[in-house]
């Protein structure tokens, strides 16, 4: 075998393993919480020795950034295909809405807000948070910017602020879910509609 060949099948063991960590503290962090997601515990889940998961990420902190960053790239892709496809955002808006439950079912929504509790109390988990959260309001900008020019319309709000409201609307539901708040409590389903319909009107001209 050539060195190089050897090579790249070294990078390609390596990158293996560090996927398999990933996938490891991604589920110890949303089935055991961040408390309990030691890199013991991911190294355990993972089925390889401690060393690499030290190895690799150098950390804990760094770890877990390293999961929230990949998980938010994936649904990060998902809305920006969904957001690009031809049709209304009143229609756009309300599968991304649909989509919500789906998050929370996956485990993403426990895993954002379970590093955001711990980036309290911790600058480099809390600049990884504020970079993933960064993305979504960033997109919704876009998505924003390009709706108003496209139906000139007279927006109360800039695009940005208008993502701002979005990602903060969202976020606040996805808390009160976490929570157990239901929704003959509190029906987020209802604002959510409501915001379609005024989005929906909106490009109707209305």
């Amino acid at each position: 075998m050539s060195r190089a060949a050897a090579t790249d099948r070294r990078a390609i063991r390596g990158q293996a393993t560090r996927d398999r960590i990933i996938e490891a503290a991604r589920t110890v962090l949303i089935e055991e919480g961040h408390a309990h997601t030691s890199t013991r515990a991911v190294a355990d889940r993972a089925g390889v020795r401690l060393s690499l998961v030290h190895y690799h990420f150098g950390g804990r902190q760094q770890l877990l950034v390293e999961v929230l960053a990949r998980e938010n790239e994936q649904l990060l892709e998902r809305q920006r295909a969904l957001f690009a496809t031809l049709g209304p955002l009143a229609e756009k808006w309300r599968i991304a809405c649909d989509l919500l439950d789906e998050d929370v079912g996956s485990g993403y929504v426990r895993l954002l807000w379970e590093l955001w509790a711990a980036g309290l109390a911790d600058p480099e988990l809390a600049a990884g948070w504020r970079a993933a959260t960064a993305g979504w309001r960033d997109l919704l900008a876009g998505v924003f910017a390009a709706w108003i020019e496209e139906h000139d319309i007279e927006a109360p709000l800039s695009p940005r602020a208008l993502a701002c409201f979005t990602a903060n609307l969202f976020q606040g539901i996805e808390v009160e879910m976490l929570g157990g708040v239901t929704e003959a409590v509190a029906p987020h389903r209802e604002v959510l509609d409501a915001i379609g319909a005024l989005i929906a009107r909106a490009e109707a001209g209305r």
